[in-house]
């Protein structure tokens, strides 16, 4: 039997491969402290509950509409109206089954085969593969220096080829946040060479430190004439990952065509979870701002961790729930220091490779504390007792 040859070229997702790796170690009967997960160690809010549970007594669990039912569009577009102090319309609003279909909609909206994104490392690690999977070709940008590119580092990477420059801000891995005349002057550049920008924006309630943090919106007139596209979703903001709710964000001539992908797909997403989304976002800011509390404390305990290993080189993150470690003194070949910290150690972490970053490991503060301290020392035991 032949597989085609897309999904020969495609290569598994390394996060969700680490999950299932951890889990069946663990199942083994084996210490295994899980640094690189994705996903808040929280209860989901008791809103999202009442409704998922009001919504069984009805024993009644059908299809819906493809975008989405008109109560949780209708509360997106006051949650948007909320968060981004902009103002959008219903048909503005695709729900879809989570953050990553909504970006996979809108690339097989709008790009044709032989078309360029631009992709800025360190990246998430879907992207590439995504936009492979649309046919298109991912050219990715590597800052100059540091971890956040330059206006100037984009506009290189720029050609007649180039249909969308894709930006994650607050940023997965680095859990660092672009500063904001640089998504403006990206989005600047967009519309004066008519490409789309597409910001995925799951992070950007779980900013850590007080930061004068614009939406990519501040920057938009109307929505209608905009290149602009933003996904976020219920997963990362209120600990709903399981749920699997994502959205976007765009005009209504480009919201019709993902809505006729999506129904191509998936049909629709999942009634009950769109009730549990529902629920959450009544619920909004009071949620995220517990979650966040949380998150400080946690990242706080992480950093304190960190600097007592001798060689590492980090900045310190300003939202999400990762950190993005510079090990290059101790090992360039982040897979083979991940792969060895995970044989000698337990303790599992993302190699940077996979972000597009060689000698960086990602790791997470989303876990318990006594995991956070745990996995650290061991890393730290291991690295600066001349174990490699």
């Amino acid at each position: 039997m032949k597989l085609s040859k897309l999904v020969i070229s495609i290569k598994p997702s390394a996060t969700l491969k680490l999950n299932e790796l951890a889990n069946k170690l663990k199942s083994e009967g084996k210490d295994i402290v899980h640094l690189g997960g994705g996903e808040p160690e929280f209860d989901i809010p008791e809103s999202a509950q009442k409704e998922v549970i009001e919504r069984l007594k009805t024993k009644r669990v059908r299809y819906t509409p493809t975008a989405g039912i008109k109560k949780l569009r209708e509360e997106i577009v006051n949650y948007v109206s909320d968060i981004y102090n902009f103002k959008v319309d219903i048909d503005n609003i695709v729900v879809s089954t989570g953050a990553k279909q909504a970006i996979y909609n809108f690339l097989l909206s709008v790009l044709d085969p032989g078309d360029e994104v631009v992709i800025i490392a360190p990246y998430w690690v879907s992207y590439t593969e995504m936009v492979s999977m649309a046919y298109a070709h991912p050219v990715v940008v590597r800052p100059s220096q540091g971890l956040i590119p330059s206006i100037n580092d984009i506009k290189r990477c720029i050609s007649s080829n180039t249909k969308l420059i894709m930006i994650n801000s607050p940023n997965n891995p680095t859990g660092l946040i672009w500063p904001n005349e640089l998504i403006k002057d990206v989005i600047d550049l967009a519309e004066k060479n008519d490409i789309y920008v597409l910001f995925d924006s799951i992070y950007d309630q779980l900013i850590i430190d007080d930061f004068d943090y614009k939406n990519p919106f501040s920057f938009v007139d109307d929505i209608e004439k905009s290149n602009v596209v933003v996904v976020n979703g219920v997963s990362k903001a209120f600990s709903m990952t399981g749920f699997r709710i994502g959205f976007s964000i765009a005009s209504k001539e480009l919201s019709k065509a993902m809505t006729k992908i999506q129904a191509q797909v998936t049909s629709c997403p999942s009634e009950l979870s769109q009730y549990g989304a529902l629920g959450a976002l009544r619920e909004g800011k009071k949620f995220s701002k517990k979650l966040v509390d949380d998150l400080r404390i946690k990242r706080d305990i992480l950093v304190d961790e960190l600097s007592k290993i001798k060689k590492t080189r980090f900045i310190k993150p300003q939202a999400t729930f990762y950190s993005f470690v510079d090990f290059s003194e101790y090992e360039k070949d982040s897979a083979k220091l991940s792969s060895t910290l995970i044989e000698k150690t337990g303790v599992v972490t993302v190699p940077g490779i996979e972000f597009g970053m060689e000698g960086y490991l990602r790791i997470s503060f989303c876990s318990d504390v006594d995991s956070i301290k745990k996995g650290v020392s061991r890393i730290r035991e291991f690295l600066d007792g001349g174990n490699l």
